[in-house]
Parts: C-alpha cells; sequence; structure tokens
C-alpha cells in the first residue's frame, strides 16, 4: 500500500514496527557488548530479524503472493485486508522480539511459553482478515 493510501493510524503502526525494530537492533548490539555474546550468535539475531522484517514488508508491497491471487483479483478491500493483515503480523512479531531483546539486557529469563503467547496473538488476526478475504471472494465469485 502506497503511502498516500495509509491512514494516520496505519502510518503510526508503520512508524513504531520501525522504531520497534531499530530499537531492537541497537539492543542486540549492546546486549552483545556488555555480555559478550559470540559475533555469530549476534549477526544470526539480526540477520533473522531483517530477513523477517524485509520479508514481510515485500508482502505488504506485494500482497496478492500472500494468498496467491492474481493481481486482478487481489485489488480494492482484498488488497486492503491484506496488508493490514501482514502489517499487524509484522508489529507483532517486531514488538515481541523488541520485549525478548529488553528481556535479555534486562537478565530476565523468558519462559518458554511465550512464543506460545506470540502464536495466539498472530493467530486471531490472521483468522480474522483470511475470513473477511474469503467471504469478499465468495460473493463475487456468486456474482
Amino acid at each position: 500500500m502506497k503511502k498516500n493510501e495509509m491512514s494516520i493510524f496505519e502510518q503510526m503502526l508503520e512508524a513504531i514496527g520501525i522504531v520497534t525494530a531499530a530499537l531492537y537492533l541497537g539492543l542486540q548490539i549492546y546486549y552483545g557488548a556488555i555480555y559478550a555474546v559470540s559475533p555469530l550468535s549476534l549477526i544470526i539475531n539480526i540477520a533473522a530479524m531483517l530477513l523477517v522484517y524485509v520479508g514481510l514488508t515485500l508482502l505488504q508491497r506485494y500482497p496478492e503472493r500472500v494468498n496467491n491471487l492474481p493481481a486482478q483479483v487481489c485489488s480494492g478491500r482484498i488488497r486492503i485486508y491484506t496488508v493490514r493483515m501482514v502489517r499487524l503480523i509484522k508489529l507483532i512479531i517486531v514488538i515481541s522480539l523488541f520485549f525478548t531483546s529488553v528481556c535479555d539486557v534486562l537478565g530476565i529469563e523468558m519462559d518458554p511459553g511465550y512464543r506460545l503467547i506470540v502464536a495466539l496473538l498472530i493467530l486471531p488476526v490472521t483468522v480474522y482478515y483470511e475470513y473477511r478475504i474469503f467471504h469478499i471472494l465468495r460473493n463475487s465469485r456468486k456474482k
């Protein structure tokens, strides 16, 4: 979705995601310097974040690839819902990684169930938007 097509709220969500990702990268470098983490581990953490962020940003740019729809079909509300879904999933992932990085710097050990909580946050977002997209597609086929 182009910047001029985004609402103020959507632009704020995107800005929060960018700032949070930048803070995550800074905290990873800080954590690596303070706790003498191996450079390979630090590079893997940073690369994982960058790959996830760039991958989800590309899906926002080309939303037809999310549901494997032709570009002609993935327009209007379908495109808007797909972009919103990917944006919210990206935001959840970035914030969850940032939270774990903050906990690492503070020396707090994360409970293994945290990953499940993050997955349970992503699941309703995906189900909600895919349900709406499914109904639009189903109604357009009936016509």
